[in-house]
């Protein structure tokens, strides 16, 4: 397979807000809180690797986050998490899900690179470890389309 391309990411970005859209379908009681919270989606993970050229990067599946503004009244399922299996250019696409405090949202409430990079820097948690191992490309909004959110160390 060849290397991936801002088409590739165009069509990662509309299977991540069908996905979106999807989610609040099979989860109707969140749909009030978090429906319109979604800060942004990003492509993570060895995807992001492979879409970057990086040297001995391979392609087994694509990882796509969206990240939310958490809600005051209503907690975010911890693990939400979704397999498309054989998808995108016949491979896995998972999509993971995860909220962010309020406060953290506040800080940037129009950058949402600045968002999810905040909660990954300030929070220790196993979804930080994870991410901040391999890059992430920014896939929605469309101010931050293709955009490196954060650059992996290679050495």
């Amino acid at each position: 397979m060849g290397r991936l391309n801002t088409h590739d990411l165009e069509q990662l970005k509309e299977l991540g807000l069908r996905e979106h859209k999807e989610f609040f379908k099979r989860n109707p009681h969140l749909k009030v809180a978090y429906y319109n919270s979604l800060v942004g989606i990003f492509l993570c993970q060895g995807g992001a690797s492979y879409y970057l050229n990086y040297p001995n990067s391979s392609l087994k599946d694509f990882d796509i986050w969206h990240f939310y503004i958490e809600s005051g009244s209503l907690n975010f399922p911890y693990r939400a998490h979704k397999t498309l299996k054989n998808s995108y250019k016949g491979k896995n696409i998972d999509f993971l899900k995860r909220a962010i405090p309020g406060h953290m949202c506040n800080s940037f409430p129009k950058d949402p690179a600045q968002i999810v990079m905040r909660c990954l820097c300030e929070r220790d948690t196993k979804t930080k470890k994870l991410l901040l191992q391999k890059p992430i490309i920014g896939v929605f909004p469309e101010d931050i389309f293709g955009k490196v959110i954060w650059e992996w160390s290679k050495g």
